[in-house]
């Protein structure tokens, strides 16, 4: 399944200007035709690296929305197992980036600049939950329409592994599993997105 690395426009934060320091007598002049501008702090580089990797998850479980629900509940053995991979990638950063926010609760502090930050980021993590819990539906609305196709297919087939519409019994039977592992991967999915919505709030609080 193709991915895109494509970044919101929306990432885009601004950076403090502060005044350059001049002789009293061109002190007002100085600073208005040449401000400084102030140097970022590896603190806020942090940040700007957790929201930078929220907004590929989430462009990412836009690509496997779109691909879920464009698949008119039919996909393929190799789709499927394509759609397991994605997410468990997915499931894998996000839990990557619950871990930041946990090693971010030692040394935020109340009121600091990085306020503005951990909001964006508790923002984009409630967004990519609800979109986990769009990718549940869907998957399991795939999941009923396949386990209906396959016990249509397992009634009319033959004895011997003869195909049966245009599919061999043991061709189902990896479908079918293919398809458990894609259930057990989407609740996995959810779990991460939980927790990461959970310690993106409790960072977000300890920066107010």
């Amino acid at each position: 399944m193709k991915k895109r690395f494509v970044l919101s426009a929306g990432l885009v934060l601004l950076t403090g200007v502060g005044l350059a320091f001049a002789a009293p007598d061109v002190k007002t002049a100085a600073a208005a035709a040449a401000p400084a501008v102030k140097q970022e702090s590896p603190k806020v580089r942090e940040f700007k690296d957790i929201l930078f990797k929220l907004v590929r998850q989430d462009e990412y479980l836009d690509e496997a929305i779109e691909t879920l629900d464009s698949s008119n509940g039919k996909m393929s053995l190799q789709d499927i197992s394509a759609m397991s991979l994605s997410l468990k990638t997915i499931t894998n950063n996000l839990s990557h980036v619950s871990a930041l926010n946990k090693g971010e609760f030692a040394s935020i502090q109340a009121g600091s600049e990085l306020s503005t930050y951990t909001n964006t980021i508790l923002s984009y993590s409630r967004k990519v939950d609800r979109k986990a819990g769009q990718v549940n539906v869907l998957v399991a609305q795939l999941a009923a329409r396949s386990k209906k196709a396959s016990l249509r297919d397992a009634v009319s087939s033959r004895k011997g592994g003869k195909k049966v519409r245009g599919k061999k019994i043991s061709q189902i039977i990896d479908e079918q599993k293919a398809m458990d592992a894609l259930t057990a991967g989407v609740k996995a999915l959810r779990g991460a997105s939980r927790g990461l919505n959970a310690t993106s709030k409790w960072l977000y609080i300890a920066s107010k």
